[in-house]
């Protein structure tokens, strides 16, 4: 029997999708746009019904072969991985939507940052023998999935790897979990306005103008490194893992902007026994990393 692994990754802007062989291979991907928000509430919903049943029909339900679906979504899923619980102000309609009883085939369902996490770990450190991961997804908010003993761990509720809601600073703004002064408020892409007392709309103007010298930038972007430094010091003691690898846009576009005082900081608050230091990892998937998590998550659900 043949099999392909589906994934699907909604969001804000783009519904990505990817399809992977058994061995893990991408065979094929692309993108549309999710239009969430459009006169049409639920159009996004309709855009994923047709890749579902376009990519059936490309890869499966004839004779011996068969394509197995996941869906990357950000929000709290079930304990069963058939839906989102919780995801506000968002993506109208898909609370609670089981897409397996809708579609009447098997389809799991996967947090964003868990996908993303399972995408890192499959393609790159699986086949090194790496047991303990933890990653980290820089963007508008901080997201994040944690590996231990070589399988993805999702806790209660579903609700592992949201380190963005951990503090970094008691005093400081709430956020939607109640949690004063958020790594996600730190360091995201959404707070960059308040926290540079509007001077700056963007992570990418802030790290432009670190890059060029400028004052004030310098001062608010190695704070917000800093910060950053101080959380993963903190996650690097709960968890002990082997690495840590950061994805997302402000990883990608900041680069070395990131890592080289990311780095600095954590030699000055990491624990390092006997000289033992946690190995930092830029993420290699990119943008697509959600969908090709999603299809793992398939692959190994459906064994």
């Amino acid at each position: 029997m043949t099999r392909h692994y589906l994934g699907i990754d909604i969001g804000g802007t783009k519904i990505k999708t990817v399809v992977l062989n058994e061995q893990g291979k991408i065979l094929e991907q692309n993108e549309v746009l999710t239009e969430d928000g459009s006169t049409d509430v639920e159009l996004w919903k309709k855009k994923i019904f047709a890749q579902i049943t376009e990519k059936t029909r490309k890869y499966g339900g004839r004779g011996e072969r068969v394509l197995h679906c996941a869906i990357s979504a950000p929000g709290l899923v079930d304990k069963k991985n058939q839906m989102i619980l919780h995801m506000p102000e968002r993506l109208q309609g898909i609370e609670n939507f089981n897409w397996s009883e809708e579609l009447q085939q098997d389809i799991k369902i996967i947090n964003d940052g868990h996908a993303a996490c399972l995408a890192e770990y499959e393609s790159f450190y699986k086949e090194q023998e790496v047991q303990h991961m933890l990653m980290l997804t820089l963007g508008t908010g901080v997201g994040g999935g944690i590996v231990i003993n070589g399988k993805l761990y999702q806790g209660n509720l579903q609700r592992a790897g949201h380190v963005g809601h951990m503090t970094v600073d008691y005093d400081g703004v709430p956020t939607m979990t109640n949690m004063p002064g958020s790594l996600e408020h730190a360091i995201g892409n959404f707070s960059v306005s308040e926290r540079t007392q509007g001077q700056y709309k963007s992570v990418r103007e802030l790290v432009d103008a670190y890059r060029t010298g400028e004052e004030n930038a310098i001062r608010w972007w190695l704070e917000s490194v800093q910060k950053l430094a101080v959380a993963l010091a903190s996650l690097t003691n709960i968890l002990s893992p082997e690495l840590i690898v950061l994805g997302g846009g402000i990883t990608a576009g900041a680069k070395d902007a990131l890592m080289e005082p990311l780095r600095d900081f954590m030699a000055r608050f990491e624990w390092r026994p006997k000289g033992h230091t946690i190995k930092l990892e830029a993420a290699r998937h990119g943008s697509f990393a959600g969908a090709i998590g999603a299809a793992f998550f398939a692959r190994n659900n459906n064994s």
